[in-house]
């Protein structure tokens, strides 16, 4: 084994003698001693090479989101969950979008510790891979002794006692020979084996004799530790009009690399994981995007109130009680479902009940169980049940920290049976993505992708191949440290902060509007008709100055574009947000159409009918359909001026320029419609609006990773798409009895329209 020089003789002889006061194995005392000592050149050396081989190290993160109705008190059970007292979340404010929290969870016992800001997976990730090649070093060298001892024995023969190597059990006594020679030492050991004897080097006339015997610190009180933070921020402040500059980017990889290289003594280095904590708004406005970071990776903290909680008969958009809550919630997780152990499903979804402080103590085991009754009712025979994992009820104002210690427990619990918990992820990305961190922490929400792509081939980091860099941000994603897409129109820039993006859509949607930009002309347009300018926009934007939305505008619109939450209409610039414009019944709409003195044709109601619908399905499907086609236009018989129809649950546009053919869509509870509406009583078909729509429908479940199954029904010219909907099945038959009318109608009218005709053959 080569020597090895170290700049500082008497920092090396200071951290042997401490070494020598613990009880290991032979090999690993050596090789410890071996890696203390290393120069930092060296030291460096080595991290390198386990980056440039790709070495990996297994990676355990957690993502715990909180959801449920609004004012259940998901935000006090967070603050409680992080450890702040009872009488500090007693007045505690609704969030208003979605706030982030995070801190760590231990990967052997579960328990849970506040996050510092020094806290750095990749040293651990390094320390795991770096303990892992000592255990090596290890079994190696003591096959080597066993073979030498095997071989002296075998050429040899028994010796005397007097002639009996000195002992290797050592106690506090025990020093280190520490002398000056001349001479030059060498290991006749190779890369991997450590001879019984490892002479290293710290200068040149100065050498440590290391005899195996030597007590040094076990591997779980060696701590690669991070000494250059302040150095980083330093270096990332520098140039605040341009933090990404190749000198100060440089300057702080080689930084962040160096600090893992430093040792500490003494210091209990607990394997830990990164837990973040995402607390959802529980108001309707804010659904369509919460969409942007649901994901299958994360644990469910779904909160409701039991003071509140009732068994509903029908549960559609307008949530009424915190059963239909439950439920909603129930299904939009159930959308990202995978298989889990025990027949059970994944993501887990962990039910805590409020407010028990309102019952008296008698009365809570009778509520208790009255709830468990009534959320079996609302679960009952459903595929999504097998995502309930447990069952809390408590008050964020009044119990001990002991009963969420119990549930910090059970989220330990869950995420570590996850199948992304110690997952394989090479050291290098998680180097890259410490530098995206620190660029962050810095006040560098958004970079460029190629100035990334130009980091990431620093060579420190050594990722070379652009589409290796797009795999890695791509995880980043995942995990929730970043967003990025590698889509066309908005894949020249990685949002570096999801909580910027978070704020920036808040500020657009959140009801919390200064009195002047709610009396303004724009404003009052965005809430009745949903079309958005992009004067409003830039006042909404200066709501929050210092995060720098104004300067990145056009990026943020068009990430806001990618989820539909704002649309263009087709061949217009003009900017529309769906989940923002007022509701409106299918028949009123039905009424600014026609006033009963023109005859027009209409098809019978196609219908997607799912088992569910998440929110912000719909907002995708009338998002299409705004940029394929003309959105029609009616004269608001109220206002007497001409507007646009659209509404958040019904959408009518024109087929053809003349605007006599006119294609209606709207959503119903889990159901998305079609018709047709001819004024030229032409008797066409449409069945290639249907595949359309079918196709794109497609479309949406592969690119959000969502299980969404649907069936195609139907329903008569004059009915009510919402209820009485036939299958094909139901078709079978010449005609059917159609029982809102209360009349017979012919089975092959309601599907002809739509081309189906073959089916019922």
């Amino acid at each position: 084994m080569s020597l090895f020089r170290s700049n500082n003789t008497d920092d090396n002889a200071v951290q042997l003698i401490e070494l020598s006061r613990t009880n290991y194995t032979n090999a690993q005392k050596v090789a410890y001693i071996i890696i203390a000592c290393l120069a930092d050149d060296e030291k460096q050396k080595f991290l390198h090479e386990l980056f440039l081989k790709g070495e990996c190290g297994k990676l355990h993160f957690a993502r715990l989101v909180f959801i449920g109705k609004h004012g259940v008190g998901k935000t006090s059970l967070m603050r409680r969950l992080l450890w702040q007292k009872k009488e500090d979340v007693t007045s505690t404010k609704s969030t208003d979008g979605i706030e982030v929290e995070k801190c760590n969870i231990n990967i052997v016992d579960g328990k849970w510790s506040p996050c510092k800001e020094t806290d750095d997976h990749v040293r651990r990730l390094i320390h795991q891979v770096f303990k892992g090649k000592i255990l090596n070093v290890e079994r190696k060298a003591m096959e080597t002794i066993n073979d030498q001892k095997h071989f002296s024995s075998n050429e040899d023969g028994p010796r005397s006692d007097s002639n009996k190597e000195p002992s290797t059990s050592f106690d506090e006594r025990d020093t280190i020979n520490i002398f000056n020679d001349d001479s030059k030492g060498e290991s006749n050991a190779s890369d991997d084996i450590v001879d019984i004897q490892t002479v290293i080097s710290d200068n040149k006339d100065n050498h440590v004799m290391v005899n195996t015997g030597l007590n040094l610190m076990p591997p779980d009180s060696f701590k690669l530790e991070n000494i250059y933070d302040s150095d980083i921020n330093h270096l990332t402040k520098q140039s605040e009009s341009d933090p990404i500059n190749d000198e100060n980017i440089n300057e702080m990889t080689s930084t962040i690399l160096k600090s893992y290289l430093q040792l500490k003594e003494k210091e209990q280095d607990d394997m830990l994981a990164f837990c973040w904590l995402w607390d959802f708004a529980g108001q309707k406005d804010f659904y369509a995007t919460h969409q942007v970071f649901l994901s299958k990776h994360a644990v469910f903290l779904l909160v409701t109130d039991s003071l509140e909680f009732t068994i509903a008969e029908n549960q559609g958009e307008n949530f009424v009680s915190s059963a239909q809550y439950v439920s909603f919630w129930f299904d939009a997780i159930h959308c990202y479902w995978s298989t889990a152990i025990e027949g059970r499903l994944d993501p887990p979804i962990i039910v805590v009940c409020t407010n028990e402080d309102k019952f008296k103590k008698r009365e809570r085991e009778k509520r208790q169980t009255k709830f468990k009754e009534n959320l079996n009712h609302v679960l009952k025979k459903q595929e999504k049940k097998r995502h309930l994992r447990n069952i809390y009820f408590i008050s964020n104002t009044e119990d001990p920290d002991i009963v969420f210690e119990k549930i910090r427990k059970e989220i330990s619990r869950q995420a570590m049976t996850m199948k992304d918990w110690g997952k394989d992820c090479p050291l290098k990305w998680l180097l890259f993505q410490r530098v995206l961190m620190k660029l962050k922490d810095n006040n560098v929400p958004i970079s460029s992708t190629k100035a990334l792509l130009k980091i990431a081939k620093h060579k420190d980091i050594d990722i070379r191949e652009d589409n290796e860099v797009k795999q890695c941000l791509q995880y980043c994603h995942d995990i929730g440290t970043i967003v990025y897409f590698d889509e066309k129109k908005i894949e020249d820039y990685v949002i570096l902060d999801p909580k910027w993006l978070i704020n920036a859509f808040r500020c657009l949607v959140s009801d919390k509007i200064e009195n002047i930009i709610e009396v303004s002309d724009d404003w009052q347009t965005l809430t009745d008709t949903g079309q958005l300018t992009y004067s409003l926009i830039s006042l909404l934007f200066r709501k929050e100055p210092e995060l720098k939305f104004e300067e990145n505008k056009e990026h943020l619109i068009e990430v806001m574009k990618r989820f539909d939450i704002i649309v263009n209409l087709k061949d217009s610039t003009e900017l529309y947000m769906p989940c923002m414009v007022k509701s409106c019944s299918f028949s009123e709409v039905q009424k600014q159409f026609s006033d009963g003195s023109q005859s027009t044709q209409k098809t019978s109601w196609l219908c997607l009918e799912f088992k569910f619908l998440p929110p912000a399905f719909f907002n995708h499907i009338i998002a299409w359909y705004i940029k394929q086609y003309n959105v029609s236009v009616i004269l608001d018989k109220q206002s007497r001026r001409k507007r646009n129809a659209l509404y958040r649950q019904v959408g009518v546009f024109d087929l053809d320029p003349s605007g006599c053919e006119q294609l209606v869509v709207c959503e119903g509870p889990n159901i998305i419609a079609l018709q047709v509406w001819d004024s030229r009583m032409s008797n066409k078909t449409y069945g290639d609006l249907g595949s359309d729509l079918f196709r794109f429908v497609k479309t949406l479940r592969k690119r959000y990773s969502v299980d969404i199954p649907y069936s195609n029904t139907f329903t008569c010219t004059d009915g009510d798409f919402t209820i009485h909907r036939k299958s094909i099945e139901d078709l079978l038959t010449r005609d059917y009895r159609c029982l809102e009318h209360n009349t017979n109608h012919f089975s092959d009218d309601l599907v002809r329209p739509w081309n189906f005709s073959e089916e019922l053959k």
